[in-house]
Parts: C-alpha cells; sequence; structure tokens
C-alpha cells in the first residue's frame, strides 16, 4: 500500500496501489485553490469516485475557493481586477456537490458575508442542501465520525492589528494570533489530530512562502497530515511527524497563472489502523 509520504506528486491521474483495500475504509478528497472554478471541483470528485467505484465520504478544500453566491459577495473578497468574477458556485444545484465538501478561507475569500455566519462550525453554505460547508476561522472538529480535523482560514501578516480586520475587505484575509490559539486548544479537546487545513503553507519549506504561526501550529497540533494550498504549485514535505501535501490550482485556474496543474486534487483513506494513506493524485 502506498505510503503517505511517498505519494509523489509526479504520480499519474488516480494512481492506485492494486493492494489498497478500499471499500470498508473511510476516503476523503483534498482539492487545491478553486479561484471559483467549481466545475473542476466537481470534476475532482468524478475522477475520486472513478477510483474508488464510490463517492468519497468528504471533500477538504484549502481556501481562495471563491464560493460567490452572488455580486454582494464579490464585493467583500479581496482580489484583482484583472481576476475578478463571481465564478461558478452560483450556478450550482442540490446534488451538483454529491458528496459533502469542507472549505477553509484563503485571502480571496467572500469574508464579509462568511464572518456574518453564526455559526456552530462547519456551517452550510450555498442554497440549502448543497452540500458546502465553510469550515470557520479557526477550530477543530471529526467529520463522518472517524477523521480528526483541525483548521485555520487566512493568511498572515505581523503588521495586521485584529482590532482594525474589519475596516478593510483585504484585512479580513489575515488571520489572528487568537484564533491559532483557538485552533490549538480545539485539536486537544479531540486528542490527536489527523489532518490540519489550512490556507498558506508553513514557514521554513519554500523561500517565498509560509507562515511562521502556521508552522507553530503544525509543531504543536503534529498532525498526520497537514494539506495546504495558496502557491499553485504541488509540493511533498515534512515537519516532524506531519507530512505535508501543499497542492497545485485547479485547472484552468492553473492556465491564468501559468502553474503546473499535478497534484491539485488528491485522495486519501484512513486505513483500519489509523494511518491515512495518499491514494491518488490528480494530473
Amino acid at each position: 500500500m502506498t505510503d503517505l509520504k511517498q505519494c509523489s506528486h509526479y504520480s499519474a491521474i488516480a494512481r492506485v496501489d492494486k493492494d489498497c483495500r478500499i471499500d470498508m475504509q473511510t476516503t476523503f478528497l483534498a482539492i487545491g485553490d478553486v479561484h471559483g472554478y467549481w466545475q473542476s471541483v466537481r470534476a475532482a470528485i468524478s475522477q475520486a469516485e472513478g477510483v474508488l467505484g464510490r463517492l468519497p465520504d468528504f471533500v477538504l478544500q484549502v481556501g481562495d475557493a471563491e464560493a460567490h453566491r452572488n455580486e454582494e459577495d464579490l464585493a467583500g473578497c479581496h482580489t484583482s481586477e484583472k481576476h475578478r468574477r463571481v465564478g461558478e458556485f452560483r450556478y450550482l444545484r442540490p446534488g451538483d456537490i454529491s458528496t459533502p465538501m469542507y472549505f477553509v478561507g484563503g485571502n480571496h475569500d467572500p469574508y464579509v458575508s462568511l464572518d456574518q455566519l453564526s455559526g456552530p462550525f462547519p456551517a452550510p453554505w450555498g442554497i440549502d442542501s448543497l452540500g458546502v460547508y465553510y469550515l470557520g476561522r479557526s477550530g477543530a472538529a471529526r467529520l463522518h465520525d472517524s477523521v480528526t480535523v483541525a483548521w485555520l482560514s487566512g493568511i498572515y501578516s505581523a503588521n495586521a492589528d485584529p482590532r482594525e480586520r474589519n475596516r478593510t475587505v483585504k484585512s479580513r484575509g489575515y488571520f489572528s494570533v487568537d484564533e491559532v490559539t483557538h485552533a490549538i486548544s480545539a485539536a486537544s479537546v479531540l486528542g490527536k489530530i489527523d489532518v490540519l487545513v489550512t490556507h498558506n503553507w508553513p514557514s521554513g519549506l519554500h523561500p517565498s512562502l509560509g507562515d511562521q504561526p502556521i508552522r507553530e501550529l503544525v509543531e504543536v497540533i503534529r498532525p498526520q497530515l497537514h494539506l495546504c494550498g495558496h502557491g499553485h504549485d504541488a509540493f511533498v514535505g515534512n515537519i516532524g511527524i506531519t507530512t505535508i501535501h501543499a497542492l497545485a490550482v485547479v485547472p484552468p485556474a492553473s492556465i491564468w497563472w501559468n502553474h503546473e496543474r499535478v497534484g491539485w486534487w488528491r485522495l486519501y483513506e484512513k486505513t483500519d489502523s489509523g494511518v491515512i494513506r495518499c491514494i491518488g493524485v490528480g494530473k
């Protein structure tokens, strides 16, 4: 069986080891930055279903989903004029996202609207019965009775004042130290954390990417797997016992930014022994 640490982002699409016993395991799909291209989300779920012979139990998404329901949501999202668009989320109907999907906020998400959600988190987002959920600013939960997930939305700015966060759309995309502390506290209640989901990378793995508070979060929580995005290219690394999987931006957004699309989704299973293994990589 493919070990999580050996699941290279150069693997072919939907590569699965022949000896994988996936029928009885909990499985989940991870998807990179969506940037409003929600048909790619549907495509990834369909490809994962082809690998498994059934739908994955749920989906995790690493931020910059740009799940805009309307122009008002778009107005509350910090993004450049060149890439400013409502996107495809508004066209989704019940059944289009065929398995529950959970997303964190990136630095290009509609926080003015997202921050109006009162919780509890994860909280439904979009029309009724769509099956898409916002995880919230920070926290931890057991998803589908089997996988413990901790999360943190946004990116870090040393100059950001959390008391001033609501003054500009851009500043809403920064997380606070208190939210990091809350994620740690919530994770400690659950005990062992299987997956940590953040938007940016932890520091120390890339010369121009990474947040030090996220690094500290990884080192304290010590999850099996840390999923992140933001950099738009796939990456595999380690911090202590934690395997880091950064996901690539989804197609066709990869064309806009001229980034490699290999690794824009990854498929995982949690075995009976509690080990999380990567069993497929989108190319």
